[in-house]
């Protein structure tokens, strides 16, 4: 199984398929690569790279604290395992807070953003009780209810659902419970004006309570574009994954992102 790894730092679990411009994506607190299981696709015009962050799932723990930066260089250390010099970041929830990290932190290794259900902080309070849930919950060390209630609420098959709990269940709890905290402080609206490379949002149209946060994205970012997903919650990379891959495939190749 791959694994890349930075000095001391715990190692990454990945996988990679296909060819063409990779694409990074970047799971919410738990769920790691089968998140995007159905993004796997877009393998036939993409490299399509998935993986768990670090604590989750098959990724390796670690008794040391961690931010949304430290995150972001992992990403940093999967691309450079891969020798992929720059990538497109899709990051899904509080995935895209690492994408937003990355692409801030690495501009020369960024080729293009995509947030699903994206936001750049938790001001909102139904998204800032979602966090303190989480963070309630990994201290308690309920992960086999976390695992059900994302899997239920992520798959419609209960195959895929099953496999995503089986995952899940093998995550550290302490380590999740300071990534949702990590998430919950996280801030770049300040310096949302210094992204140079285009940016998509995704939201699912029923999604309501993330809306509002396209407002500074739009003022602040020279190349953005929002799309809405009808009929959709937030859960649109699994449950509306052929309207959120023919986007992003759309999207990739009219803006010509080669690289």
């Amino acid at each position: 199984m791959p694994y890349a790894r930075e000095g001391n730092d715990p190692a990454i679990y990945y996988e990679t398929e296909g060819n063409g411009t990779p694409i990074i994506f970047i799971p919410p607190p738990g769920m790691g690569h089968l998140t995007f299981r159905y993004q796997k696709y877009l393998k036939e015009n993409c490299q399509v790279i998935t993986f768990d962050v670090r604590g989750d799932c098959r990724s390796e723990k670690s008794k040391a604290s961690f931010d949304v930066h430290t995150l972001a260089h992992d990403v940093k250390t999967i691309l450079d395992h891969n020798d992929i010099d720059k990538a497109v970041v899709c990051g899904y929830s509080n995935g895209g807070c690492i994408a937003q990290e990355f692409a801030l932190t690495f501009p020369d290794r960024t080729a293009g953003i995509i947030l699903i259900g994206g936001y750049y902080d938790t001001s909102n309070f139904w998204l800032r009780k979602e966090y303190q849930l989480g963070i309630w919950v990994a201290k308690r060390h309920w992960i086999k209810l976390l695992a059900a209630g994302l899997a239920k609420n992520h798959f419609k098959d209960n195959q895929a659902a099953k496999e995503m709990m089986d995952e899940i269940v093998d995550t550290d709890p302490d380590m999740l419970a300071k990534q949702y905290q990590a998430g919950l402080v996280y801030n770049s609206l300040d310096k949302l004006h210094l992204l140079e490379v285009p940016l998509l949002l995704i939201y699912g149209a029923r999604d309501l309570y993330v809306h509002a946060y396209q407002k500074k994205y739009r003022e602040l970012v020279k190349d953005v574009e929002v799309v809405y997903v009808q009929k959709s919650k937030h859960q649109v990379p699994t449950r509306f994954y052929h309207e959120c891959n023919a986007i992003i495939q759309e999207w990739v190749t009219r803006k010509g992102i080669k690289v």
